[in-house]
């Protein structure tokens, strides 16, 4: 990288050259919160392991009488059913915010988390990667409160103002070069003979 912008600093390269290299480093790269995400999840993993570990231990101390060793065997089922369900609904509470804050910022929101307080999240369901239900959220709030989004140019955003009442008035044309000459050539005329 700092090679490919040292030669577009001595002009040895293109600006088009030295773009399209960053664009292809770039789609190798894992986006910095993915990467905090997938960190977090191993710690998780982690302290399961010792848990379960710890766990086990204490069965192999308890292991004096039969019926107290199959009491501590539920209920450390018990425990590992529960921790489980609760990783895998952040697991899916984490892919359903990345598939969110994702699509927000495909529709170019300027604030997504003021989107998303304008939005039903029960009526938003995740499929796959996918989030039914949105696109038609994002359509009404877009339509509706367009200044939260960014707007192409040439579209009108929502409610904003409007100074000239919805009348433009178009610029003038271009002046023609035959007909400026023209008129000149008038003026000039008309001086010669007064």
């Amino acid at each position: 990288m700092k090679e490919l912008l040292e030669a577009l600093a001595k002009g040895e390269k293109q600006v088009d050259e030295v773009l399209q290299a960053i664009e292809t480093e770039q789609k190798n790269m894992v986006p910095r919160f993915r990467l905090n995400d997938k960190n977090d999840e191993i710690k998780d993993l982690k302290q399961q392991l010792g848990d379960r570990d710890t766990q086990l231990a204490d069965l192999k101390n308890k292991a004096v009488g039969n019926e107290e060793l199959q009491n501590q065997i539920k209920t450390l089922q018990d425990a590992n059913q529960t921790a489980k369900d609760e990783y895998e609904a952040k697991l899916t509470k984490q892919a359903y915010d990345f598939a969110l804050d994702k699509e927000l910022l495909t529709a170019k929101a300027r604030n997504p988390k003021a989107v998303k307080a304008l939005l039903d999240m029960e009526t938003i369901k995740l499929d796959g990667d996918s989030l039914l239900g949105l696109s038609e959220q994002l359509t009404k709030l877009q339509e509706s409160d367009g200044y939260l989004f960014d707007v192409e140019s040439g579209q009108s955003g929502g409610s904003g103002y409007n100074p000239g009442g919805g009348k433009m008035n178009p610029p003038p044309p271009p002046p023609n070069p035959q007909e400026a000459g023209r008129q000149r050539a008038l003026a000039r005329h008309s001086k010669e003979e007064n």
